[in-house]
């Protein structure tokens, strides 16, 4: 029975002209036969021998019996002519229906997209949606439509004042409830119409990008990837985002630098395996990042977190970067596990939790703030830790955190209830360290005694090794020499 013709199968493959030398060879067969069945007839290559009775019947029947064959020949010839014609009919045929097909699609695909330009929120919507079935119908296509969605998502928006209010307060883009609204009604409504436009392409994209926590299982017919079976790669750089969810999504690369996310933003239990770019991104509200995997670079820097970040439980596999980033609200960063260089330089923490955090790799905190309470209790640092210069201003707990590796605390600061009895395997630097008078301390440090080295606008006293003071006279905050202290012992 005949295939049908799909597109791709027969649209892909040129129709190629039929080669010369079969048929060279078929007649060369064909005159060669004939000719030795000449010969043979006239009893050049076998005589008739004189003992035959009626030689002239025996020529006949000869003669029968050669064209007989070259008959046969020349039918057998005809015949593979007469099938490659059918072939080249019925290729050039089904070549014809799957350009059709395509063309179909082409219209279709230009159609579904000039409908996303409407002016009626309803025929973008249902411009979505045809895009959408195109692309789960045609497998060659689903790369260009997730691309459209995304292209529509970065399109400028302004949320309606009701997303507006949800943002938390000290939001640039919070507005109070009894602000006054300077823009008609009618332009609020359209707002809201555009918003469950916006809705759609988000779970459109999320819904084609899931797949089930279920180990084990076959992905579902719904996932989409690329023509050549690759994963999908989302570019939502400056896009404006309302309730953001890729919760248990699997994708390549994640690009939404300077992006604008209103509304909770969860990427619970996703996996991105390529690089993921979310630099400068703002988030209004919470942002749960819980139990996500980052495979590649994951880059949060100058991010803004305005409520919640959660990342418990979450891993880069990669190097992260989370330079000048700010948690405004709680930073829960519980059990989080950074395999690769954990680069928090500058980051801004109002409320940090990193109780058993795990960082394998190299982590640079150096220059950090925590302008509230820092619990570090349980985290294990197994490369170098770099905490100069930071500054933590209320109570910090580095109780029975251990730290594997070298430690740089030169000039960092305390200025809360701090415990700093913490497990220290390597070369720990405390040059210029500075605590409260009540800090907890490990063993082998002790509060310098002499008053030079007070600081008594803040109350702060500095940190020494027990058994003798700092070298220099007079050693002022920024100018002390470096003190450094080495233990393998339990400081717990």
């Amino acid at each position: 029975m005949r295939r049908r013709a799909r597109v791709g199968q027969w649209g892909d493959q040129p129709l190629r002209a039929m080669r010369w030398w079969p048929v060279t060879l078929l007649a060369v067969v064909v005159v060669l036969c004939g000719g030795a069945a000449a010969m043979w007839l006239l009893g050049v290559w076998s005589p008739i021998p004189a003992a035959v009775p009626d030689p002239q019947r025996l020529r006949l029947d000869r003669i029968k019996t050669g064209l007989t064959v070259t008959a046969g020949l020349a039918a057998a010839l005809t015949l593979l002519m007469t099938l490659r014609r059918q072939a080249w009919s019925e290729h050039a045929q089904q070549f014809t229906q799957a350009d059709a097909i395509e063309q179909r699609i082409t219209a279709l695909y230009v159609a579904a997209a000039e409908q996303l330009g409407s002016s009626k929120a309803a025929v973008r919507l249902a411009g979505l949606y045809a895009l959408e079935r195109l692309g789960q119908d045609n497998p060659k296509l689903r790369r260009t439509v997730m691309e459209v969605f995304c292209a529509y998502l970065r399109m400028p928006f302004v949320p309606p004042v009701e997303v507006l209010l949800e943002n938390t307060e000290g939001s640039p883009q919070h507005v109070v409830p009894d602000a006054d609204m300077p823009e008609p009604e009618e332009q609020q409504q359209q707002r809201r119409e555009e918003l469950q436009v916006r809705l759609t392409a988000q779970r459109l994209i999320a819904h084609h990008l899931h797949i089930p926590d279920k180990p084990g299982d076959p992905e579902p017919a719904t996932y989409w990837r690329g023509a050549a079976g690759e994963q999908m790669s989302l570019d939502l750089t400056g896009a404006t985002l309302v309730s953001f969810n890729l919760s248990s999504c699997h994708a390549a690369q994640f690009h939404a630098g300077s992006a604008q996310f209103h509304g909770n933003a969860e990427l619970i239990g996703a996996h991105f395996h390529g690089g993921v770019r979310l630099r400068r991104a703002q988030f209004h509200h919470n942002a749960d990042l819980s139990s996500a995997q980052f495979h590649g670079h994951t880059d949060l820097s100058a991010a803004q977190f305005y409520r919640h970040a959660i990342l418990r439980e979450t891993q880069f596999h990669g190097e992260a970067n989370l330079r000048a980033a700010e948690f405004h609200g709680d930073a829960q960063l519980g059990g989080v596990q950074f395999h690769g260089y954990a680069y928090l330089f500058a980051a801004q923490f109002h409320s940090a939790d990193l109780i058993k955090a795990q960082f394998h790799g190299d982590a640079n905190l150096g220059g950090s703030q925590f302008h509230g309470r820092a619990d570090l209790s349980g985290a294990q640092f197994h490369g170098s830790t770099e905490l100069s210069v930071a500054q933590f201003h209320r109570h910090a707990r580095l109780s029975s955190v251990q730290f594997h590796g070298h430690v740089r605390l030169s000039h960092a600061e305390f200025h809360g209830d701090a415990d700093l009895r913490a497990k220290f395997a390597g070369r720990v630097e405390i040059a210029a360290l500075w605590v409260t008078p009540t800090a907890l301390l490990p063993p082998g440090w002790a509060l310098a005694g002499d008053a030079d080295y007070a600081n008594v606008k803040d109350e702060l006293r500095r940190v020494v090794r027990s058994g003798g003071e700092a070298s220099g006279e007079s050693v002022g905050r920024d100018e002390a020499a470096a003190d450094v202290y080495s233990s393998g012992e339990d400081a717990t």
